[in-house]
């Protein structure tokens, strides 16, 4: 792959970690907005509490009120009925508070792992760019080791043809004789 490449799928790397920081942005949001919800119902909630507590305190004084006169039967019915309504109200709100812990934890789990992606995607991205510079590397020297050898010969032209003039002695390569090998230890 070659640097534009390279440089391209890096781009489109911090482009993903972008995107994906922007979408735990709006998780965490989102998780804001849910908490307020939640607190906007808990105080509803105490709200219908206290007006439950206000309506029990009044029914309980009609009650008293109706069983001094007699009518004990209809002030139990009205207690009852103001009990259930407050169960109802702890039944809903209890309710209300375990889908919020649940979509809390959904859009935690979702930022984790959109971190986790951005993260192994540059760790990627910087595995394959170190591999491709131990390749360059790795020519680099090859390059090298041919410079060398050609500063000890000698390349010039014999009546108007190239040639290579050779160190007396120069030993040839064993898989191919036109080849000689060429000792770039010893200088001249």
């Amino acid at each position: 792959m070659d640097q534009t490449k390279m440089e391209e799928f890096v781009a489109n790397a911090a482009l993903l970690a972008g995107h994906l920081t922007q979408q735990c942005e709006r998780a965490a949001a989102d998780q804001r907005a849910a908490s307020a919800s939640l607190e906007q119902a808990a105080a509803e909630v105490g709200r219908g509490v206290a007006a439950g507590r206000a309506e029990l305190a009044q029914t309980l004084r009609g009650a008293v009120r109706d069983a001094l006169t007699a009518e004990v039967p209809s002030a139990v019915e009205a207690i009852a009925e103001s009990g259930d309504r407050l169960r109802l109200l702890a039944d809903q709100l209890e309710r209300s508070q375990a889908a919020t812990a649940k979509r809390i934890q959904m859009l935690a789990m979702k930022a984790l792992v959109a971190t986790v992606l951005a993260a192994l995607a540059i760790l990627g991205a910087t595995g394959y760019m170190a591999w491709t510079n131990v390749q360059r590397a790795e020519r680099a020297q090859v390059r090298a080791e041919v410079m060398e050898a050609l500063e000890h010969v000698t390349i010039t032209a014999c009546d108007g043809a190239p040639c290579i003039k050779l160190e007396d002695g120069t030993p040839r390569w064993s898989k191919n004789t036109d080849y000689i090998l060429v000792d770039t230890s010893t200088t001249p």
